[in-house]
């Protein structure tokens, strides 16, 4: 009896699997690239572009509408990994994440990403598509609420899918010579979840340890949807200095009552969502007096 109930849950399983329920983006982070490590790609064509990221399509009509973008020399480094996107508004530029399968006409999914605001051009509404091209923006699905400037925020949406499309396109509402970050995009198929479950992390990118009684600790800004997580500060040449548990209290930017110089170090926080799930996140920050 116990093997016929594997044997059934693995045939349901394979059912699932080849009907495409576990769809993911093939590069949904835009870590699959061939651009040079450390070097922005600013400003791109569609012919510089595309041939450089894998499985993400642009088809815009701006000759500059693009940028790929991996320091954080354009107010903020990336949210996950090593590279960003930069997007115009518009609808001037538009790209597509193509799909490992297709999605089932009638069938729910959620999709959730991480935009941001730039600091000397106005902000960009992202719009969401589905298509079966990927040359083609196709039907309106979502449009994000105003990207924020200096902060990652999770948008997070669920809809149906109205036909069997195999291209998630986004394009930036608002007017031509808005931009917008973007970062970490993923589709999870899951009626059960709701998007308040998905981990939030907002750290400061400056903190002034000087005794004012005013931002004295690095600490995180917003940490939710967390059950334990702990937090690494590392210098510029890739030394651990602090290692703590108790992210609220967080960092006095000291070594045991020594303090650090000032200048520029980076966070590492290790930690499990509300899934359960193991992840990491981090960043940049200034240590000022």
């Amino acid at each position: 009896m116990i093997k016929k109930l594997l044997i059934l849950f693995v045939v349901i399983l394979l059912f699932f699997c080849k009907n495409g329920i576990s769809q993911s983006f093939l590069n949904g982070d835009f870590e699959l690239n061939s651009a040079t490590n450390g070097v922005d790609q600013i400003a791109l064509t569609n012919s510089q572009f595309n041939p450089m990221i894998s499985n993400v399509y642009s088809f815009g009509t701006s000759p500059t509408g693009l940028d790929l973008v991996t320091t954080s020399v354009w107010d903020g480094g990336p949210y996950t990994g090593n590279w960003y996107l930069g997007i115009e508004g518009g609808g001037i530029e538009q790209f597509s994440l193509e799909l490992s399968s297709p999605l089932i006409s009638g069938t729910t999914y959620r999709i959730s990403f991480f935009d941001r605001g730039r600091a000397v051009h106005p902000s960009a509404p992202i719009e969401i598509g589905v298509s079966l091209v990927n040359n083609n923006f196709g039907t309106l699905i979502y449009t994000a609420p105003e990207p924020e400037f200096g902060v990652w925020n999770l948008r997070c949406f669920t809809f149906t899918a109205p036909s069997n499309v195999t291209f998630i396109t986004v394009k930036g509402g608002n007017s031509p010579g808005s931009w917008t970050k973007l970062d970490n995009f993923i589709i999870d198929f899951d009626t059960l979840k709701s998007c308040a479950e998905m981990a939030e992390i907002t750290m400061p990118n400056i903190f002034t340890p000087n005794g004012d009684g005013i931002n004295d600790f690095f600490a995180p800004v917003e940490l939710t949807n967390i059950t334990e997580a702990s937090m690494s500060i590392i210098n510029r040449w890739g030394q651990t200095l602090y290692v703590t548990e108790d992210l609220i209290s967080g960092w006095d930017g000291s070594d045991n009552g020594s303090p650090y110089s000032d200048g520029t170090y980076f966070w590492l926080i290790h930690y499990t969502d509300a899934n359960n799930e193991r992840k990491s996140a981090y960043g940049i920050f200034s240590l000022l007096k």
